[in-house]
């Protein structure tokens, strides 16, 4: 199936959209137009047939009282001229013997008629008769008749240029109406495609700030209203382009205060070696394990931030097979268990049914670690921390919960940014970098999967992963 590639539109909007409201205007009116003018002239030409048919009757009644004779005392002549001035008509009477006692024109009279249409009217074989004619006349044939039957007929032939006349006069004064609704459509046009790009105008105008990195102004949402949904979108997006940038500025300004505080400390043991003259054998293996200390806390600063650049990354590959996630959980568990029963920390593990998933082992395995061991170190003494793992047709889900200190309110929305810690002293005697939690929600989000906090100060947290059991590429 072959595909339809669109040509590139330089054209603006508010063009287009007064250019579209022209058109249709146009369209509309030329239309109507045609259609009034159509239904008019046929209107006014069923007036004047009405108007012959009637004139018609008259004159039958009065040929018929005057036994079809002109010249009377009731000056029929003079009527029948009247009726013919007043339907713009030439009027022809025939007697019973075909001959014409009577022409409007004057051309033939005492003529004898030889017209079909006549002979068939006078003979009774049809009614009446009535055509219209091409050259823009009606013609009417109607009987006189009396006790013995047709008498007479009585020839009408109406000109139409009356309806011509009118319809032109329509024709003008619609031309006139039209003119001058184009020039309202035109300007309404032009208002409704002003009011219509004005706010994208504005946003453009935005856009161009943000580009040069102001993200903080914002558009008063206003207009149609698919307007001020993008105008909300938009503030949305430059809110979270704000929060990015200042996220940014925090991580390096964190990044350099994290990888120089050890490099501090290990400057300050070493100078106070050097310094010390009397220092002894246990001093110096004591200040070299400080040291040491600190080379490990860097290493594993450097690590953690190695392990997240490769999380950024668009490209970073993801190897997915299919993992058994109960086993998965069991080996980590092993790994944890020893910690935790230094400290009389008591963990469960509750599988409810067999689950395997197409994930990245490795990935998914340390972010499982970063929560399960933070629910160990972040617990109390004696505490407890359960783990559980269930499934439906399209997902699994790992719910870690502990009988911890738990985290604040103010702090939950910021536990998973980068070096944040909710108690920063305790964070450094648990030898935590403050970017687990930031790795483990990358590989969550890697895994097209999301995490959820639940937790009160002082009565544990519970974290709820969620991750589709079966991969699907976009």
């Amino acid at each position: 199936m072959s595909k339809i590639k669109l040509k590139k539109i330089n054209i603006s909007l508010k063009f287009f959209i007064i250019a579209s409201i022209i058109a249709i205007c146009v369209a509309v009116i030329g239309i109507t137009y045609n259609v009034f003018n159509k239904v008019y002239y046929k209107e006014y030409k069923e007036a004047i047939k009405v108007d012959v048919l009637e004139q018609g009757r008259i004159l039958q009644e009065k040929f018929l009282s005057n036994a079809m004779t002109i010249d009377n005392p009731l000056n029929l002549n003079q009527d029948v001229d009247a009726v013919a001035a007043m339907l713009s008509a030439r009027i022809i009477v025939v007697n019973g013997e075909y001959r014409i006692i009577k022409d409007t024109y004057g051309e033939r009279l005492n003529s004898i008629v030889v017209n079909s249409q006549v002979i068939q009217v006078m003979s009774e074989k049809v009614d009446y008769y009535m055509e219209e004619l091409p050259e823009g006349y009606i013609r009417y044939i109607c009987p006189v008749k009396g006790e013995e039957g047709t008498v007479g007929v009585i020839l009408i032939i109406a000109s139409l240029d009356k309806a011509d006349v009118i319809a032109e006069n329509a024709t003008r004064q619609t031309i006139f109406f039209g003119v001058l609704v184009m020039f309202a459509c035109a300007l309404i046009a032009i208002i409704i495609g002003i009011l219509s790009v004005r706010s994208m105008k504005i946003m453009n105008r935005h856009m161009e700030q943000a580009k040069e990195g102001g993200f903080d102004e914002q558009i008063p949402v206003q207009g149609f209203k698919e307007m001020r949904a993008l105008t909300e979108n938009y503030n949305d997006t430059m809110n979270k382009l704000a929060v990015l940038d200042s996220t940014r500025q925090e991580f390096v300004s964190n990044v350099s205060h994290e990888l120089k505080t050890p490099i501090t400390s290990m400057k300050v043991l070493a100078e106070s070696l050097i310094q010390n003259e009397e220092a002894d054998l246990p001093m110096y293996k004591e200040f070299m394990s400080d040291i040491s200390e600190e080379i490990e806390r860097e290493s594993k600063i450097i690590s953690d931030l190695l392990t997240l650049v490769k999380m950024d990354k668009k490209s970073a590959e993801m190897n997915i097979e299919e993992v058994d996630i109960n086993a998965l959980l069991e080996i980590i568990l092993k790994r944890v268990i020893p910690i935790a029963n230094s400290r009389g920390i008591e963990i469960t593990y509750e599988s409810y049914r067999e689950v395997k998933a197409d994930v990245d082992e490795v990935k998914l395995s340390l972010a499982l670690t970063n929560i399960i061991e933070n629910a160990v170190k972040y617990n109390v003494d004696n505490g407890w921390v359960n783990v559980t793992l269930n499934a439906d047709h399209k997902y699994f889900y790992i719910k870690v919960a502990d009988s911890g200190v738990g985290i604040p309110d103010d702090c939950k929305e910021q536990v998973f940014e980068r070096f944040y810690r909710v108690d920063k002293a305790r964070s450094r005697d648990t030898g935590g970098t403050g970017l687990g939690l930031a790795i483990t929600k990358n590989v969550i989000l890697m895994h097209k999967g999301t995490i959820k906090l639940y937790s009160e100060s002082g009565e544990g947290s519970t974290f709820t992963i969620k991750i589709p059991i079966k991969r699907v590429e976009n």
